[in-house]
This record gives C-alpha cells, sequence and structure tokens, in this order.
C-alpha cells in the first residue's frame, strides 16, 4: 500500500534536482513563517557551526554555544522526541528574535537549516537517502494556496555542497534517533546522561574550519560512548 502523507500538499517525493512551486518572490515582506513556531525551529550542529563561524559579540568575540543558550541569548534548550536539543527562542510577541524591524531576517545568508527548508519537509528513507516533501497549508506556507514561483529545491536550501549537507542529516536522524530509543530503555538517570553527552559531543566544543570532517569524527567518539551505555 502506498504510504500517505496526510501532512503534504500532493504526496509526492521530491529530490534536490527536482523544481517546484514553493517560490515566494523573495517574500514580498511576508514574514508570517516567523512567528508562532515556539520549540520547533530545532538547531542542529551545522546550524551551531554556521553561528560560531559568521556571528560576533561585542568586541568581535566569537558567539559560543554557551552565548546562545544563556539567559539572554536566541536559543534554548528543550525536550524533543526523546532528546534535548536547542531550539530557537521566540520573543514575547512570539516572533523570531532574528526578524528585523523591515520584516526580514537579519540573518538570512547563515539563517537555519529548517528556515532554508520551509515549506518543505525532509523525508529519511530506509535506504539511507533523503526525500523532500511540500508541506500542507496547514503547516506550510499560506500563499502556496494561490500558487507560487517555480524554484529548484538545491537553489531553495541555498547550502553549498548540498549532496555532502544531506549525508549529514541522514547521519545526525540517525544518530538522534538512536540516544532517543536506547533513552527509552534507560533508567531516568542514565538517560539523562546519554542526553547530556549528546549536547557535550556535538555542541560544546566549536567546530573546525571543515564541518563534515570534524562531525564524521565526532560521531565515531559517541558511537564508543553509546556502545558504553549498552552495556
Amino acid at each position: 500500500m502506498k504510504e500517505q502523507y496526510s501532512w503534504s500538499v500532493d504526496n509526492i517525493k521530491y529530490g534536490r534536482g527536482d523544481i517546484v512551486n514553493i517560490g515566494c518572490n523573495d517574500c514580498n515582506g511576508c514574514c508570517s513563517c516567523c512567528y508562532g513556531m515556539g520549540d520547533t525551529i530545532i538547531q542542529d550542529p551545522y546550524d551551531l557551526f554556521n553561528f560560531c563561524s559568521h556571528m560576533r559579540v561585542a568586541g568581535g568575540q566569537r558567539v559560543t554555544f554557551e552565548l546562545l543558550i544563556s539567559e539572554d541569548g536566541p536559543w534554548e534548550l528543550s525536550y524533543q522526541d526523546g532528546v534535548t536539543l536547542p531550539n530557537i527562542k521566540m520573543v514575547e510577541d512570539g516572533h523570531c528574535p532574528f526578524l528585523g524591524e523591515n520584516g526580514r531576517c537579519s540573518i538570512h545568508p547563515i539563517r537555519s537549516g529548517l528556515c532554508r527548508l520551509f515549506p518543505l519537509a525532509r523525508v529519511f528513507e530506509p535506504d539511507k537517502t533523503l526525500s523532500y516533501l511540500i508541506l500542507n497549508s496547514e503547516l506550510g506556507c499560506k500563499k502556496l494556496k494561490n500558487g507560487a514561483d517555480p524554484v529548484l529545491i538545491s537553489n531553495w536550501i541555498g547550502i553549498e555542497d548540498l549532496e555532502q549537507y544531506e549525508s549529514f542529516q541522514i547521519n545526525w536522524h540517525d544518530i538522534k534517533l538512536r540516544v532517543s530509543e536506547l533513552c527509552a530503555k534507560l533508567s531516568l538517570d542514565r538517560a539523562q546522561k546519554l542526553r547530556q553527552q549528546l549536547l557535550d559531543t556535538f555542541y560544546m566544543k566549536s567546530y573546525d574550519r571543515d564541518f563534515y570532517e570534524d562531525f564524521n569524527r565526532r560521531s565515531k567518539v559517541f558511537n564508543e560512548i553509546v556502545e558504553d551505555f549498552t552495556k
């Protein structure tokens, strides 16, 4: 039986080389997707790498994970699908802290992966490949109801070497899934320690210039940590 996606526009899976009608003509000032997102804009290690590589605080000091999740920082930690992960912290009236007064994203060149993706969703396939769905108007862009411009998915996401980035996303998804499944079997104390190990390994220390190489090294170390928790 064909799998159905009730949260998809057309139930069609797309690849990075496909053209889809999701283009918003540079938003035309619309910023509705920057409001009311709660704790759903999860920040992955590549997002951290982008922030820490390009953003500075007063005095020119580089941004760190500790600063990002501090009381005055734009991120916060939340419990997500069995693991503890950072997400963008909405401000008091419910909009993204990076939304500028002109209704534009103030960090658009280094915007988060989920922001780049919207109104697409990732589908992690059993054969370790990645596909995309167009979210329906309830979950995605309301302007899709009235039609949208055609755009190449790889251009829409706008990340250099998208194939390597997708490989990272698949590996990161597998790591989170493994941790979530293992935590469900561990005592509360050990589960909390494993979740903290996930943060310590992939977030606490800044990444080298070659993100993907550094991430793969950390993945190998973390796999050994996970093995210890299975004993």
